[in-house]
């Protein structure tokens, strides 16, 4: 997990030497539009800091998902662990994690317009897309949900009266293959459709030393139904229906050093007159061997049999009505069911220590009515109300089995374990809760923009959000389960229906102004509001069912530009966010589950930058580059990580106030080099693209910053070349990802259920696991176009 300088120096080298020698300009930068402020914009119009990609960008690419974009766009995080459920969306270093269903995701993500929930329900292939946006910084006062943080705005491609096609077929190392494609075009008078479908398999990068069998892959396939009718000029109905599904075989966990200081192999058996163990000294004497020494080798060793299923049905209706003043009327309607059913990965070990589910529900409805004035007078508008419904259903149950390590429980709080004698779990132990939730949510907001004179305009944002969530838990225990179990372990507990009012006022203030034709600044003061809310899993003692709400400030100050006669468009953004009690998660003490508590205050500064050179019809190179400044400023009573002394013995918590938080590189950034040239008399065209992605070092664990969780900076290049006609018919590709075969983490964790596992001790295992990043990745495509 080294940094490949090697690579970033060569093609850093490579761009400073053609943007210094090339002939003289043949082509300026491709113009990117968006749609950020609701309206069909240049991105260099929009005074905010975005990045945009367009859906021959993610093509050129080779970008298969949001993920995929993370890896590419800095100052973007999407990491995922053991379940679809638990990812994890970051913007600047700040996001909310799936863990725990109470919580709302901090950036929203919004597709043709419908908020989605859950950050899980933004992964999926991106077929068919006009557009990925990934917006910084609050945008309250522009979409229908909160978007304390920022927001993702996935835009898919309209149907046309023009006849089209196409269909994409690939395949790869890891039992890659798959298949996509969309046909379009006129269904009769004012009525066009677009219908997109999709199917994929990997069989999976890991192999799992335990049955020989490769893992933490995936099934999926789904498609989408799009209608437009559009009986007048003034009228313009669009029906989109959609669904998908997705069997993962993911997702097992690597033993991270396995062997070193406070690693599960270091986990003392300490029980009085039972001598010094460690775990896997035990575990192995057991007839359980444990082999797998290496965590850099892309091979896990475990039993455990995971399974990942998660459906997702949507249908909405937007209807955009223009009226005699050209104001435009829109309303959005929605439908959306998310389903995740899961039996988990738990303690990525040659043991099946239990048996553990989880199911989470989503079932969403949403109507949005907005008014947009139309561009060019003194005064610009857009005033929206929404009205958003979410019922949550979160399940889960455990069991342990058979091959269940006893642990012996010391506790002087509980008389039925009192040393040396202590207590222990029980084969059979078993428990379920369930969790359910209605969200109720008002807003009304809007944005005016004052224009001074033909170079400067003010803009003005406000949102009022009211939020009303009604909840309920019970945590059953089994009465027939050992006391330590249901007591020390999983603490049982029923919480009543309790209703949950916030109410907040949140604000836009902007101001642009226009030097010339090409160069434009901009400088932004914004709030963010998420609601409170209720802890969907069970609690450790002395710990909040409720949580509540989390607020934002942000501001930015940047600049827009084409220079060099339009060959170089470079835009740059200074940016500071403060978070004011901050909805963080903790990891409970048995090892299962996250419990969100308010942590305190946080702030996160830097530069984000992003440069694109048109050299001449042959070279491109763009690239893009972010700091990171993070730091709690406010953390007091912050959980602990592994060997760490508490600052607090009273409470056992260490306090944070001052440090840097995990998963907050301090730098990262991406440049790319494209190549086209045509071939065989002009017939075809020949691409060459290398895209190089970087990031600094950081940790993996959010709160903790486990020392065993601390990864090395990384750099990852992909390649890619294309051969196809002229005339764009037909394109072949090959592709290897990630070519110098980096061995990575994306995301860490302590020893999952680390709270049964004891090998006859009090203490419980120790040490920590992670989940790799892709390894080396090789594959062929072919696509046709009608």
């Amino acid at each position: 997990m080294k940094l490949m300088s090697k690579h970033k120096y060569a093609l850093v080298s490579a761009a400073a030497v053609l943007m210094a020698s090339v002939s003289p300009a043949l082509a300026d930068v491709d113009e990117v539009v968006v749609t950020a402020q609701k309206r069909v914009q240049s991105i260099q119009d929009v005074p905010i800091s975005i990045t945009a990609l367009s859906g021959d960008d993610l093509d050129k690419r080779g970008l298969i998902d949001l993920s995929d974009v993370a890896e590419t766009v800095p100052n973007f995080e999407m990491p995922v662990s053991n379940t679809s459920r638990n990812v994890s969306i970051r913007i600047r270093g700040i996001g909310s994690s799936g863990t725990n269903p109470g919580i709302e995701p901090s950036v929203g993500v919004f597709l043709d317009g419908i908020y989605q929930p859950t950050s899980a329900m933004a992964f999926g292939e991106l077929g068919d897309i006009q557009s990925v946006e990934i917006l910084r910084g609050p945008q309250g006062t522009l979409y229908g949900r909160n978007t304390p943080i920022g927001a993702l705005n996935v835009t898919t491609r309209a149907p046309s009266s023009e006849t089209e096609g196409q269909i994409r077929l690939g395949m790869g190392n890891a039992g890659q293959y798959w298949m996509n494609g969309y046909v379009g075009g006129e269904l009769g008078e004012n009525l066009s459709g677009r219908l997109v479908a999709y199917t994929r398999n990997l069989d999976g990068f890991e192999e799992n030393a335990f049955t020989g069998e490769d893992v933490n892959g995936y099934e999926q396939s789904g498609f989408r139904g799009k209608l437009r009718y559009q009986p007048s000029e003034m009228l313009d109905v669009n029906v989109i229906a959609s669904f998908s599904e997705q069997t993962k075989n993911c997702c097992i966990a690597e033993q991270i050093d396995p062997t070193g200081p406070d690693s599960i192999a270091q986990t003392p058996n300490v029980k009085p007159g039972t001598g010094q163990y460690d775990f896997l000294s035990v575990f192995n004497q057991n007839g359980r061997q444990f082999s797998n020494y290496n965590d850099s080798d892309h091979v896990v060793h475990a039993a455990d049999k995971p399974n990942d299923a998660t459906d997702n049905t949507s249908l909405s209706v937007q209807l955009d009505y223009t009226m005699a003043n050209d104001l435009v009327l829109t309303s959005i309607t929605s439908y959306q069911d998310w389903v995740n059913d899961t039996r988990i990965a738990h303690a990525s070990l040659p043991i099946v220590l239990a048996d553990v589910g989880q199911e989470l529900d989503n079932s969403i409805t949403s109507q949005e009515l907005r008014i947009t004035s139309p561009l060019g007078g003194k005064i610009d508008y857009l005033a929206g109300v929404y009205l958003y419904s979410q019922d949550t259903t979160f399940s889960s149950d455990i069991t342990l089995l058979a091959e269940a390590e006893t642990r012996t429980f010391a506790s002087p709080n509980a008389p039925f374990c009192l040393p040396p004698a202590g207590c222990t779990v029980s084969v059979g132990d078993t428990n379920n809760s369930v969790f359910l939730q209605d969200t109720q949510s008002t807003a009304i907001f809007g944005t005016m923009t004052y224009h001074i004179d033909d170079q400067w305009d003010v803009t003005l944002g406000l949102r009022q959000s009211d939020d009303e969530k009604t909840a309920s838990a019970v945590h059953g225990t089994d009465p027939n389960g050992s006391l330590a179990f249901n007591n020390l372990v999983f603490a049982g507990g029923t919480f009543p229906e309790e209703v949950r009012k916030d109410s907040a006022l949140t604000y836009n203030l902007n101001t642009r102004y226009q030097l010339d034709d090409d160069i434009m600044l901009f400088a932004t003061a914004a709030t963010g509001f998420k609601s409170g809310g209720f802890n969907s899993r069970r609690l450790r003692p002395n710990s909040d069912w409720e949580f509540e709400e989390e607020n934002s400030t942000s501001i930015e100050a940047g600049v827009k530009s084409y220079l060099l006669d339009r060959q170089l468009m470079l835009n740059a953004t200074i940016y500071r966010s403060d978070v004011e009690d901050f909805q963080e998660t903790a990891l409970n003490d048995s090892g299962t589950g996250f419990i969100v508590n308010n942590a305190g205050d946080q702030r996160v500064q830097g530069l984000e930058m992003d440069f694109a050179y048109a050299a001449n019809d042959n070279w491109l190179i763009e690239g893009s580059y972010a700091t990171l400044d993070a730091e709690y400023t406010d953390f007091p009573d912050a959980e602990c990580g592994i060997g760490e002394t508490p600052d607090n013995p009273a409470t056992k918590t260490c306090n944070r106030t001052g440090e840097q938080p995990g998963l907050t590189p301090e730098y990262s950034g991406s440049l790319a080099v494209q190549y086209d040239r045509p071939v065989s008399g002009g017939e075809r065209m020949l691409r060459l693209r290398a895209d190089y992605n970087f990031r600094a070092k950081q940790n993996l664990t959010r709160v903790t910053k486990d020392y065993l969780a601390d990864v090395d900076a990384l750099g990852l290049l992909n390649l890619r070349a294309s051969l196809s006609q002229a005339e764009g018919n037909w394109t072949l590709e090959a592709y290897i990802n990630n070519a110098t075969d980096e061995s990575y983490y994306v995301q860490a964790a302590k020893q999952p259920l680390g709270g049964l596992l004891g090998a006859g001790g009090y203490n419980g295992a120790a040490g920590m696991v992670g989940w790799y990043g892709q390894p080396r990745d090789v594959g062929i495509q072919l696509t046709r176009n009608f």
